[in-house]
């Protein structure tokens, strides 16, 4: 909680520092770069209790850890390709961030097919007993 309050306040200060720069796009730009960077990097620290259960899960449950690193993957690719195209509208980019949130969709498409090979596998034994 500590870490999302002093983000956040972080955030806020960075929202006020950008208001005053706004004059001069290029280092507004710049300062809202930063300040996501280290947005992304309390984001990490609070998601690591996450990360630690979900092994216990993927132990408990005897889950393969290749499709763990999938889902954690396609969540990444979602946190980095909003901020991305966040930053990219800020910046009067708006078809930049729409080409980066399409590059995402493609990339968690092309992340998930060892699950749809895997889904597909199990459909065709579950079809071939009937």
């Amino acid at each position: 909680m500590e870490v999302f309050l002093q983000t956040t306040a972080l955030v806020l200060i960075g929202v006020i520092l950008l208001l005053v720069l706004r004059q001069n796009r290029e280092t507004a730009t710049l300062l809202s770069l930063a300040v996501c960077a280290i947005v992304c990097i309390a984001v990490t620290s609070i998601l690591s209790p996450v990360l630690d259960f979900l092994g216990e899960i993927r132990r408990l449950g005897d889950l393969d850890q290749e499709f763990l690193i999938i889902l954690l993957k396609c969540a990444g690719i979602g946190f980095i390709s909003e901020l991305a195209a966040l930053l990219c509208s800020d910046a009067g980019e708006g078809a930049l961030a729409k080409a980066v949130q399409i590059l995402a969709n493609a990339t968690v498409l092309l992340l998930s097919l060892p699950l749809l090979r895997q889904m597909l596998s199990i459909l065709e034994e579950v079809l071939g007993q009937l």
